[in-house]
């Protein structure tokens, strides 16, 4: 069965928009193995989807972060896959920018399509390292859900560079770390807890393990690239930079498991290695 998309576009999506949308889709289906359909959602309004994930986070008792800060966003809560993308955060943004995201969100719908990467264990072992640092419970869920994030955003740029597709994950890369003052902002109230300074750096990682992904990968301007995270987070000390590097490496080199091992050693990784 090959892989097919069904697209639902809400009241006031340009169609345009929506066969354009449609047309990125099927650039990486065409070069995909057959698969399970994938729902698309294309909102008109930022406050129809942040509704929607509301709605669907309250009756399947999901624990996540804000979804709607995402150009386009996937899930597979319900057991198969779905994409969802906002006409009006997407409003503004280049073209090829976009392309990148739709690219990374079908990926994403094809190779984590069950609710396995979306739901979390918390180990014993997990737990205990946490708190002999300061976690609470509800500090280490948000740390794993976001090396979850970063973790699977490099499988998926991995595979789109597989398959000659990495010229838009480049763009969206670029795009995502042109501005970085507010996590500048946040890193300086928290840079000297031993917490939070590990929680942010767990977001961080959503753009470092996706660049360190492409450079060892080999992909023509992935070092330019990182050359650029370089720049744009030089507001961090030159030994964050390469302790946080060190560990986007690290956590590239744990595979050949399942995800949630991967994850929890991902996760004790951050916990209790990776700084000082």
């Amino acid at each position: 069965m090959n892989s097919r998309i069904q697209i639902i576009t809400c009241e006031g999506v340009n169609q345009g928009f929506r066969a354009q949308i449609g047309t990125w889709v099927n650039e990486v289906l065409a070069k995909a193995q057959p698969l399970s359909d994938i729902r698309v959602t294309i909102w008109a309004t930022t406050e129809e989807l942040k509704s929607f994930y509301q709605r669907e986070r309250q009756e399947l008792g999901i624990i996540a972060g804000e979804e709607t800060d995402f150009l386009a966003t996937h899930e597979a809560w319900r057991g198969y896959p779905r994409i969802h993308i906002c006409q009006e955060r997407l409003r503004g943004i280049p073209d090829v920018v976009i392309q990148g995201a739709i690219h990374h969100e079908t990926a994403h719908a094809l190779h984590h399509c069950s609710p396995e990467y979306y739901t979390f264990l918390f180990s014993k072992n997990l737990q205990d390292k946490a708190r002999s640092i300061g976690f609470d419970l509800a500090t280490l869920q948000q740390c794993v859900y976001l090396l979850s994030v970063a973790i699977k955003d490099g499988d998926v740029v991995q595979w789109l560079a597989e398959i000659e597709l990495s010229a838009g994950q480049l763009s969206l890369l670029q795009y995502l770390i042109a501005d970085v003052e507010e996590e500048r902002q946040v890193w300086e109230m928290v840079c000297d807890s031993p917490v939070l300074n590990r929680l942010v750096s767990a977001a961080l990682l959503k753009t470092l393990i996706p660049i360190e992904t492409l450079v060892l990968a080999g992909i023509e301007l992935a070092q330019v690239l990182k050359d650029q995270w370089n720049e744009a987070y030089g507001w961090l000390s030159e030994d964050e930079r390469k302790l946080l590097s060190q560990l986007a490496r690290d956590i590239l080199r744990i595979v050949g498991e399942t995800f949630q091992e991967r994850l929890e050693k991902a996760s004790l990784r951050l916990i209790t290695d990776a700084f000082p």
